[in-house]
């Protein structure tokens, strides 16, 4: 398969398709570090991890909108604004109403997709997702810092604190953020990423309020040691939206896709109930 590239309101947003069984299909979103590269090239990787999911259903990956001008970023990486791209292009493939499995930043993508889009979503699967970034909060003074560290171009320090910060309880350090410190590289989109962190600060990416709206079945994950989305502001998130079951790991860090035990059994089980 090849990446699709899809024309949306001042840039492109990108879509992987692997076709799969007769189950609802899935639509998935990474975190905020999905703006570091673009999806077309890791076509290999994104194989890996999620050819398993298509097996009882087709499963699109989406990346996150190419600006055409890199200074419009903070606009376009608006949660919001990412969740109306999303919409289009979901109707343009007719792919609604989906399944969507999305983390941490991705959470609230999805959960802005579900409120203003209702008809397109019908079942949620969050993982270290946060539906505000209160302004006083540590999370809100630890995005402040990557920013500072991503716009004077310290990617190793960065990287450094992100090797820490997204690590499990077991863990010395997250490897793959080990690993760039190391090398030190830039990212091939700095600019989305600091665009998505700095939406993700504005209060009007706060979905809080409406997350009552949200009426589909909804599995919420978290690592009980996040470093990044407290767990407090995961089970706020379940604990608004009716009838969401929360599971946790006391184990596990930020990266709950690849460190939650039991992971891909319970989404898998999940979006079974929905096929």
């Amino acid at each position: 398969m090849t990446v699709e590239h899809h024309p949306i309101s001042g840039g492109t947003l990108e879509a992987y398709p692997l076709e799969g069984g007769p189950g609802t299909p899935l639509v998935v979103l990474g975190g905020v570090e999905t703006g570091f590269r673009l999806l077309a090239g890791t076509e290999q990787v994104l194989d890996r991890r999620w050819q398993p999911r298509s097996a009882a259903r087709p499963v699109t990956i989406i990346g996150r909108p190419i600006p055409d001008d890199p200074n419009d970023a903070e606009r376009m990486m608006h949660p919001r604004v990412i969740a109306d791209a999303m919409a289009g292009v979901l109707r343009e493939r007719d792919l609604g109403p989906v399944a969507i499995e999305a983390e941490s930043g991705g959470g609230r993508i999805s959960l802005w997709l579900a409120v203003d889009h209702p008809d397109l979503v019908e079942r949620l699967v969050l993982a270290s997702v946060a539906s505000e970034t209160p302004p006083d909060s540590p999370m809100a003074e630890r995005m402040g810092r990557w920013i500072q560290l991503a716009e004077t171009g310290e990617w190793g320090a960065f990287f450094a604190a992100m090797a820490q910060q997204m690590k499990a309880a077991s863990e010395v350090e997250a490897g793959s953020f080990a690993t760039a410190a190391r090398l030190q590289p830039r990212p091939a989109t700095p600019e989305r990423f600091i665009g998505e962190l700095k939406a993700t600060l504005d209060p009007s990416s706060f979905v809080t309020d409406r997350l009552g709206e949200i009426s589909v079945p909804t599995l919420v994950l978290a690592g009980e040691q996040d470093q990044v989305v407290p767990l407090a502001s995961t089970q706020l998130v379940a604990q608004r939206i009716p009838g969401a079951h929360l599971v946790t790991d006391p184990e596990c860090g930020h990266t709950v896709r690849s460190s939650f035990r039991r992971y891909d059994e319970l989404v898998e089980a999940f979006l079974a109930e929905g096929d």
